[in-house]
C-alpha cells in the first residue's frame, strides 16, 4: 500500500510539474495577444464601449472592418469573427460580449458553409486553436474545449499551442514582439491583398463544375437558433448577412440557391432579416473581379473598407428587398447580360 501511495504521489508531482512547465511555456502566447486573431484582453479593456457586434467566420471577418462601419452607421463595433468558427464558439463569444457591452445590434455572417460544416469536413483543429487563442476565461476555454475538440486532437492541439508558446517567448527575449492592433482595429485584422479572379469568359465553360455541401449540421443549427434566443431574450437587434463572394464561384460551384433557402428558413422562423450581397444588384459595380477579392471566398482588405457602406445602405433603405436579386439563377445570368 505504502508502494501505491508513492507510486500516486510521484504521477501526481510529474503532472503537477509538466502542467506548470506548459502554463510558463504558453503564458505569454495567451497574455500578449501575438497571434492575428487573439484579442482577448482587448476586449476585456475595451468591455462597455460597444453597442454593435460582428459575429462570423472569416468571411465576415475579412468583409466588415468596424472602423468603416462606425463611420457609416454611428455606432461603436466590435468584430468577433473568426476563421473556421462554430457556432458554438460564436455563442459563447457572443454571451459573454453581450454581458459585458451595451449592445442593440448583432450582425450575424452565414457563409455558405456556416451551417454544413462540421469538424471532420470544415473547421476542425484550426478553427478551434483560433477560437480557444481569443478565449479570456479559463471557463469557456474548458467549455469549448471538453465540448468542441475530440481526444484524438489533444496532443497536436497541445503542441501546436506550445510551439507558439516558444515563438512567442524568442518575440519576447529579441524585443521583437509588436504590440497588439485589436486596440485600433477592434477585432478586424488588415492585410489581405487583391488578386484577379477568373473572367467572364470562365463562366459558362466552368459553370457549376464544382457543388457545395449543402445539408445544415444539427448541431450547427442548434447553436444558430441558441445565438438567436440569446439575443431575442436580451432584447438585442439580429441582422444575417451573407457578404460578397467571387462571381466566377457563383457560375462554377452549384448548391447556393439550396443554401439560400435554408438561410431563408431560419430568417422567417426568428423573424428577423436576412440579406444575401452575392444577390445585390450593383455587386460587379461595388466589387469588381480584378481588384476586390483575395480569393474566391474573402474580400480583401480595400473592399472591407466599402462593404460597412453597402451594408448601412441596405439597413437604413425605406425598401431593402428591391435592391436585391430573388435567387442566384436569377443573379449571375441578369448580371451577365451587363457584361461586356
Amino acid at each position: 500500500m505504502r508502494n501505491f501511495k508513492k507510486a500516486v504521489c510521484s504521477v501526481l508531482w510529474v503532472a503537477l510539474f509538466f502542467s506548470l512547465l506548459t502554463a510558463a511555456v504558453v503564458f505569454p502566447y495567451y497574455a500578449w495577444g501575438t497571434y492575428p486573431y487573439q484579442d482577448a484582453w482587448v476586449r476585456k479593456d475595451l468591455a462597455g464601449q460597444f453597442d454593435l457586434l460582428v459575429s462570423s467566420a472569416s468571411q465576415g471577418l475579412r468583409a466588415i472592418d468596424p472602423r468603416a462601419l462606425d463611420e457609416a452607421l454611428g455606432c461603436s463595433s466590435y468584430d468577433l469573427g473568426t476563421p473556421l468558427q462554430t457556432m458554438y464558439g460564436r455563442y459563447l463569444f457572443l454571451k459573454e460580449e453581450l454581458e459585458r457591452n451595451p449592445v442593440d445590434t448583432v450582425i450575424l455572417e452565414l457563409s455558405y458553409d456556416a451551417l454544413s460544416r462540421s469538424y471532420s469536413s470544415g473547421y476542425g483543429l484550426e478553427g478551434s486553436i483560433y477560437q480557444l487563442g481569443r478565449s479570456d476565461r479559463l471557463d469557456l476555454w474548458l467549455d469549448y474545449f471538453c465540448k468542441q475538440v475530440p481526444p484524438s486532437d489533444w496532443a497536436q492541439l497541445l503542441y501546436d499551442t506550445m510551439n507558439r508558446g516558444v515563438r512567442t517567448w524568442r518575440q519576447l527575449l529579441a524585443g521583437e514582439l509588436a504590440p497588439s492592433k485589436h486596440y485600433e482595429t477592434h477585432g478586424f485584422w488588415p492585410g489581405l491583398e487583391p488578386s484577379p479572379m477568373p473572367g467572364p469568359e470562365s463562366y459558362q465553360r466552368d459553370y457549376h463544375t464544382e457543388t457545395l455541401a449543402t445539408e445544415p449540421q444539427e448541431e450547427n443549427m442548434y447553436w444558430l437558433d441558441a445565438c438567436l434566443a440569446l439575443c431575442r431574450e436580451k432584447g438585442v437587434e439580429v441582422v444575417m448577412i451573407a457578404t460578397p463572394l467571387s462571381e466566377y464561384m457563383l457560375w462554377s460551384t452549384d448548391g447556393f440557391d439550396a443554401v439560400l433557402r435554408v438561410h431563408q428558413g431560419v430568417s422567417e422562423k426568428w423573424g428577423v432579416p436576412f440579406y444575401d450581397f452575392n444577390l445585390k444588384k450593383d455587386k460587379l459595380e461595388r466589387y469588381p473581379e480584378a481588384s476586390a477579392y483575395f480569393d474566391q471566398h474573402h474580400l480583401c482588405e480595400a473592399s472591407a473598407q466599402d462593404f460597412p457602406f453597402d451594408l448601412a445602405e441596405v439597413l437604413t433603405s425605406d425598401d431593402p428587398d428591391a435592391l436585391f436579386y430573388s435567387s442566384y439563377e436569377e443573379a449571375i445570368h441578369e448580371r451577365l447580360q451587363a457584361l461586356p
